[in-house]
């Protein structure tokens, strides 16, 4: 394994590469970090060399000062690791990550994989985006509360338990846990975050790489909306019986244990990326 602290304007992201073969850069979900990945990474590293990072105000990497561009961040960390071109996934805020990176350099994505998202507005509401939107906002001005009554740790219990039911217990633990290690993230003042593009949902047609688009059936509305969005003619439907959320494909069973639930470019019959 090798470790970089990167330098990128305003401050340093931390990123980790393991393993040999064609290049996997997994994106993580929101208030977490590169250690949500630690099982996939372990499961990956006998097939390729998988890169994981610390987005900003995230783990080991430094806290914004001034707003920055995700889309950048990302392209340093490939820099840093020498790689061309890699198949880049992300999971729930990942994900949407995923898909601004591929628009924004089509070269260096030989495919894209996203699972669970749940951000990115769509750029003119339909009455079902509204209505998910309405599901996501429930849940926060539920759980937003536990922060001032019960602290950051009620908080994370009951977030985890939206968005990954099915998680073994030791796994919820760890999401928990990394949610409480990032708790700066909630409290974030948005003129300090990520500079956003366009919804992403909006660029769907801009993504010249293979795309996968991955919902676990007991996943938000906000999250099955996606799979919508992507262009008729470029649409392919591939079933799978995993029902769990997708949160949990960060922590994946042995893949001769259930095949239906590896990653896209196991499954598919394509070969390795």
């Amino acid at each position: 394994m090798t470790e970089r602290f990167i330098d990128v304007p305003g401050g340093h992201l931390y990123s980790r590469t393991t393993g040999t073969g064609p290049d996997v850069v997994l994106l993580h979900a929101g208030a977490a970090d590169s250690r949500m990945w630690d099982s996939t990474v372990e499961w990956l590293a006998p097939i390729a060399r998988v890169t994981t990072l610390d987005f900003r105000d995230m783990g080991l990497s430094s806290r914004a000062t001034a707003p920055y561009s995700e889309v950048d961040d990302i392209a340093a960390v490939l820099d840093a690791a020498g790689i061309e071109r890699a198949v880049v996934a992300g999971v729930s805020d990942g994900a949407r990550r995923a898909v601004a990176f591929a628009c924004a350099h089509p070269q260096r994505v030989a495919h894209v994989v996203a699972a669970g998202a749940v951000f990115g507005a769509f750029p003119d509401p339909t009455s079902q985006e509204a209505a998910a939107r309405a599901e996501l906002h429930a849940h926060f001005a539920r759980i937003v509360p536990l922060l001032e009554s019960e602290g950051i740790a009620a908080y994370a219990a009951a977030d985890i338990a939206m968005w990954g039911p099915a998680l073994a217990p030791a796994d919820r633990r760890k999401m928990e846990a990394l949610q409480i290690a990032n708790a700066y993230w909630i409290e974030l003042p948005e003129s300090l975050g990520a500079a956003l593009d366009p919804p992403v949902t909006s660029r769907f047609a801009e993504v010249t790489a293979p795309m996968d688009v991955i919902v676990g059936g007991h996943d938000l509305a906000s999250t099955r909306l996606w799979p919508a969005a992507w262009p008729t003619g470029r649409r392919k439907r591939r079933s799978s019986s995993c029902p769990a959320p997708t949160t949990s494909r960060c922590f994946p069973p042995a893949p001769t244990s259930n095949a239906s639930c590896a990653p896209p470019w196991r499954s598919s019959g394509g070969g390795r990326p």
